[in-house]
């Protein structure tokens, strides 16, 4: 600049000033997230400012970046429940001129051994910490059954919204929950419709409730709210990213806004990305519906590691005009809430006390990733340990049963290599299901591993112990298995062998999937000698005192998948 100066070129130092100034405020922008290019914002516009998360699971310590159990002596922590309210204020206080919103989209409970030991009691007491606008539920809400979840919506302060349940066998259910919320606090009536997955009856335990389309209930719910003069409707969705699209696609010209949860979608634009997660799509979606009415979807990742901010301006007519924002990443930087963290301290000292014992140690990494769509290491150890449960049955056979299967949502995330404590195995295998045992025919067990991968972006697959399957996914669905081998049980060798559709096989079973979890019943439906066996995740954690330190699990390659 004094160069400019003396040589007299005032022409260029204005705009090098224009220049310095831009880059100065640029420097002040929270490099964890990334706003859409802002143009010119009519005064005449509304703006609605909406702070989302989604799928909690009980996050309430912070977490390592790839959402495991985190010690911060020997790693840089991230997110965490404390983390959350910190930001979520920091963004209420930013966009107050802007008539901001926090939203909740379920799944608040399970995924730490501070659910197993707290369940609704210590998720209800953090949430009411920082009450939400609206929230709606989700299916891990409902992995206690329907007594598991009434207390918590009786004890939640904030309105809970659901448009696609029938409760007419469910009484206990009855009056906990509305189909949509009125925000009537700024000068337009804001619409908050909830929604959630309508095949939730299959993989929760939902008693008598029933679920309906998702894209009608919403359509329906929503022209009786423009009937009443409402013009800005939001969707509070936990049917995941696909479904999402598809309610903005079919939920009517009145919806203007998705904020999801359920499919865990880090959505993000640009390049420039927070941590080491990869956006499944940009942040928002767009969708534009036959008619041309826009429709944009929002979701925050999971597990504390991401609080959504996106500010939508909308007309007299209440059509969406422009929109800014993006997700903020909870980073070490950001600095855990006091008043939350003196309130965890008492139930940290509780969950402590199983939670630090070490059962074992690991010599590698078994992995989580992947095990929706192929045998997955951490899938392995599961299933091997349903095996070990059972090693001390009496029987004919050199093993009670040879076979294991448990679904891949049973995997909730990677063990890493060192010590194992109860704490770190409980946030892999949260959902305490039972190891169960029963005789079924060859047929049903080829069914139900072709029930598998009956769609090509399967999320029902099965991780297995004691198979060998190849499957083609250019075959029509029910016809994917090139070849299954099981190894044998009443065998002086124990070898694999073709699987035979009349002979009966012992199976051990992940008992959600008895429960018609993610469409199994063929194997409930024609079992014999069922009998209920260990807790899995004392299953796992015998698997791995007994077994420490585990190398790597062989055979390797039982699952084969040709694309």
């Amino acid at each position: 600049i004094l160069l400019l100066i003396v040589a007299g070129d005032w022409s260029k130092m204005k705009i090098l000033w224009t220049v310095v100034l831009f880059v100065s405020l640029a420097s002040s922008i929270d490099t964890n997230s990334v706003d859409v290019v802002r143009k010119d914002i009519d005064d005449s516009w509304f703006p609605v400012n909406i702070i989302h998360i989604n799928d909690f699971h009980a996050r309430f310590e912070e977490i390592t970046p790839q959402s495991n159990t985190c010690n911060p002596e020997t790693t840089t922590c991230v997110g965490g429940y404390a983390r959350v309210v910190t930001k979520v204020k920091e963004l209420l206080e930013v966009n107050r001129d802007n008539n901001p919103l926090y939203l909740n989209a379920g799944d608040n409970f399970q995924g730490t051994l501070w659910y197993n030991i707290g369940r609704w009691n210590v998720t209800v007491q953090f949430l009411n910490m920082l009450k939400a606008d609206a929230m709606t539920i989700g299916n891990h809400e409902f992995d206690h059954d329907i007594e598991g979840v009434v207390p918590f919506l009786e004890q939640i302060e904030s309105p809970v919204v659901i448009a696609n349940v029938e409760d007419s066998q469910e009484p206990t259910f009855q009056g906990k929950y509305t189909k949509s919320v009125v925000i009537d606090k700024y000068d337009r009536k804001i619409g908050i419709i909830g929604a959630i997955l309508r095949t939730t009856n299959n993989i929760a335990k939902t008693g008598q409730l029933a679920f309906t389309n998702e894209a009608q209930a919403v359509r329906e719910e929503a022209e009786r709210l423009k009937a009443e003069g409402v013009d800005i409707i939001i969707v509070l969705s936990h049917c995941g990213l696909d479904r999402d699209r598809e309610i903005a696609n079919f939920g009517g010209p009145n919806i203007d806004l998705i904020v999801g949860g359920h499919s865990h979608s880090f959505l993000w634009s640009g390049d420039d990305l927070p941590s080491v997660d990869r956006p499944a799509d940009s942040y928002p979606v767009e969708v534009v519906q036959e008619d041309g009415h826009k429709v944009l979807i929002v979701q925050a990742s999971a597990y504390t590691k991401y609080v959504g901010d996106i500010t939508l301006y909308f007309d007299d007519e209440g059509i969406v005009q422009h929109w800014e924002g993006a997700p903020h990443f909870l980073g070490n930087d950001v600095t855990p809430d006091a008043e939350v963290m003196q309130a965890l301290q008492p139930w940290k000292e509780i969950v402590d006390l199983s939670g630090k014992r070490v059962v074992g140690s690991l010599k590698f990494m078994a992995s989580s990733s992947g095990c929706y769509q192929r045998e997955c290491l951490m899938g392995t150890l599961q299933a091997e340990s349903m095996l070990h449960s059972l090693i001390e049955s009496d029987d004919q056979g050199w093993a009670y049963a040879t076979m294991a299967m448990t679904n891949a949502g049973g995997v909730r995330g990677p063990l890493s290599p060192g010590l194992l404590t109860y704490s770190d195995l409980v946030t892999t295998t949260p959902f305490e299901n039972t190891v169960d045992t029963l005789e079924v025919q060859g047929r049903y067990i080829k069914e139900a591993l072709e029930n598998a991968v009956r769609f090509n972006d399967s999320t029902s697959l099965l991780q297995t112990a004691g198979m060998k399957i190849v499957y083609n996914l250019g075959n029509a669905a029910y016809a994917r298995i090139v070849t299954l081998e099981v190894l044998c049980r009443v065998c002086d060798v124990p070898k694999f062998e073709a699987i035979e559709s009349d002979t009966w096989y012992r199976l051990a079973i992940n008992g959600f999937l008895l429960v018609n979890g993610d469409n199994y019943a063929m194997i409930r439906d024609n079992a014999r000698n069922h009998k209920i066996g260990a807790i899995d995740i004392d299953a796992l954690t015998k698997y791995v005192e007994d077994n420490s330190p585990i190398n790597l699990i062989t055979p390797r390659g039982r699952m084969t998948i040709i694309q």
